[in-house]
């Protein structure tokens, strides 16, 4: 038996890029994976973020006087954050949101390194590194988002050091090291994260497809099995099945059946004089006359025999089905199919007979067994014509 093929036998780039339809589906994938833990990760960003603001009104009041302002836009961005990952309908914002806090992170904190007079101000420069490590690591931004953020965050770092941070250039060079080993590490985590995470998605997507195609399958079989490939009605088997099905219902007071038993009058003379190819376009005609008089979602035709046909109608009286019985009949009749071997008509006819379900007939043996003797009566009464067996046992001839 051969291997059925898994999302691990599929080549993924280096680069990582999917075909178009499959990039939307694992951007949602990617947004979703990411969005139950995104949360979480905004509040440690808020406690921190609060945390180090205290820190700075305890070392320096006239510090926290200048640096209160860029934390609480970075807690307003951390809360925002957690919102959007918690509500499905504003998901799809969710990476431009991580990208803002981490960006204001690092922006906020070159800002106060530059224009906060502290000697220990030029650690704020730090908040760069660990906004690449927020970004990659603990918010998961997708890789080439993380990328173009990490260079711009060290871009506007060099920029304020070269531009006067008031730190030395080998305390300048520490700094842009530190950013660059951080964003190096995180961004192949990152890259190594994305890529297990894209061949899993793969995977499922390969799995689903084997599912959706045994799927369709089962649903082929199925109708091979329950479904006559002549006529195009249910078969003796699913007759059976969807028969027992409606008088379980029945039982249980949900359903009203009917059953409708009819052949056609001497089809075995038909046969004789026509040939079986004739026979098997004549069952064709027949059976579309009952399927297409059949409106409802439970009724059904099945082809019980050879020439003859059952018509199951659900939450159908004995006098709505009569009506129904009367008009296939007439409309099997006026088809005009020549039947010179036929005893009643030059053309082909139908002998029916109904039966209801009720205390007569309780289960689908009974029910069957009702409807034949009633079918015949109406063939023991001349043939194209329509016999019922009423509630109290009797077979009358409409």
């Amino acid at each position: 038996m051969s291997r059925l093929p898994s999302g691990n036998d599929i080549h993924l780039p280096w680069h990582l890029r999917l075909p178009a339809p499959l990039e939307r589906d694992f951007a949602d994938f990617f947004r979703d994976s990411v969005a139950r833990v995104a949360p979480w990760a905004a509040l440690n960003v808020a406690v921190l973020l609060s945390l180090a603001l205290a820190l700075e009104f305890f070392l320096s009041p006239e510090v926290a006087a200048s640096t209160w302002r860029p934390r609480l836009l970075c807690l307003m961005l951390a809360v925002a954050t957690a919102l959007v990952a918690r509500h499905g309908e504003w998901r799809r914002w969710l990476h431009g949101m991580s990208m803002a806090l981490a960006m204001a992170v690092a922006l906020t904190g070159d800002w106060m390194a530059v224009t906060v007079n502290h000697p220990l101000a030029f650690s704020l420069f730090l908040q760069t590194p660990l906004a690449i490590l927020l970004m990659s690591v603990l918010l998961r931004v997708p890789f080439y988002w993380a990328v173009t953020g990490s260079l711009a965050m060290i871009g506007v770092l060099a920029a304020c050091l070269y531009r006067g941070g008031g730190t030395s250039e080998e305390l300048s060079l520490v700094l842009l090291l530190l950013s660059l080993s951080s964003a190096s590490m995180s961004l192949f985590g990152q890259y190594i994260y994305e890529r297990l995470l894209r061949q899993h998605f793969l995977s499922e997507n390969v799995l689903f497809q084997h599912r959706d195609e045994l799927h369709s399958a089962n649903r082929v079989l199925e109708s091979q099995a329950t479904v006559d490939g002549l006529t195009g009605c249910l078969n003796r088997r699913g007759m059976e099945s969807r028969l027992d099905e409606l008088l379980h219902g029945f039982g249980r007071g949900q359903e009203r059946v009917t059953l409708l038993l009819f052949d056609i009058d001497f089809f075995k003379q038909y046969n004789d004089t026509y040939g079986h190819l004739a026979g098997d376009e004549c069952l064709k005609a027949i059976a579309s006359i009952p399927r297409a008089l059949t409106q409802g979602d439970k009724d059904f035709v099945a082809r019980y025999g050879g020439e003859e046909f059952m018509v199951v109608l659900a939450n159908t009286s004995l006098k709505d089905a009569l009506v129904v019985a009367e008009r296939m009949r007439t409309r099997i009749e006026q088809l005009g199919l020549p039947h010179s071997g036929s005893r009643v008509s030059q053309v082909v006819t139908i002998s029916v007979g109904v039966a209801c379900a009720g205390q007569q007939a309780a289960d689908a043996n009974t029910l069957i067994k009702c409807a034949d003797e009633a079918l015949y009566q109406a063939k023991g009464a001349g043939r194209n014509q329509v016999a019922y067996m009423d509630d109290q046992g009797r077979v009358l001839a409409l």
